[in-house]
């Protein structure tokens, strides 16, 4: 599980595995980001199609929808607590990665109160 991916990075690696972290960092640009404790993450969805693959995450009062592409890595590594911070890439760039490499094209963040939070593509 540890293709490198210009749109993620994981926790150090000990023992053959990821260490599982607190919180996950999602970098909407580079001056803003949010934290959310993985200990607050009712679920999580997987969806892939021909051409695009979605992420939904729902933390508590809050749901995160990543789109980009070869997510399902991603996925598996959010299942184990094992990613440390996601950051989108402008989809100029997404020629650059490999065929096999996850890329996160846009994050958007609402809150259950008062509607979206963060955008970033």
């Amino acid at each position: 599980m540890n293709t490198p991916s210009p749109s993620y990075k994981l926790s150090r690696s000990v023992m053959g595995g990821n260490v599982p972290m607190d919180n996950l960092r999602l970098e909407m640009n580079p001056d803003s980001f949010y934290l959310f404790s993985y200990h607050h993450l009712d679920f999580a969805k997987f969806d892939s199609d021909q051409s695009r693959d979605s992420l939904t995450l729902s933390f508590l009062g809050h749901q995160v929808r990543i789109a980009g592409r070869n997510l399902r890595e991603l996925a598996v590594a959010i299942q184990n607590r094992a990613v440390e911070s996601i950051i989108p890439m402008p989809t100029r760039y997404a020629g650059m990665t490999g065929n096999g490499s996850s890329f996160v094209e846009s994050i958007e963040i609402q809150s259950d109160k008062d509607g979206t939070v963060g955008r970033e593509r």
